[in-house]
């Protein structure tokens, strides 16, 4: 990913237009003010949304607000929004699994049938 990739309180955070193109989801990017900006993403009967400017780290799932280990930021080097890689992965049906020696984070969206 370009940019990288940032380990933040223990969570990979990645930039979210990657991601969610990634894992099929469509992008929603909706800035209603300075002070509101929503993230929408869909994907089926999925629907995941981040208001980045929030002041406690939540996202909202099909309706239902969950708490985040770190919450959304746009990073002022490169303008980059970044979002929690596996709030969103798990939220699709992946599976999320992390490789401590290597640093590595592997993401299974294959279904068994």
């Amino acid at each position: 990913m370009d940019p990288k990739p940032i380990v933040i309180n223990g969570s990979v955070m990645v930039p979210f237009r990657q991601l969610f193109t990634a894992l099929g989801l469509t992008i929603d990017w909706v800035k209603t003010d300075e002070k509101t900006q929503t993230v929408t993403g869909k994907n089926g009967d999925t629907v995941i949304q981040y208001q980045v400017s929030a002041s406690k780290w939540t996202a909202t799932l099909n309706g239902k607000e969950i708490e985040l280990t770190q919450g959304p930021f746009i990073d002022p080097e490169t303008s980059t929004l970044y979002v929690n890689l596996r709030f969103i992965s798990e939220s699709v049906g992946a599976a999320v699994s992390w490789d401590n020696i290597h640093k590595i984070v592997s993401i299974d969206t294959v279904k068994d049938k």
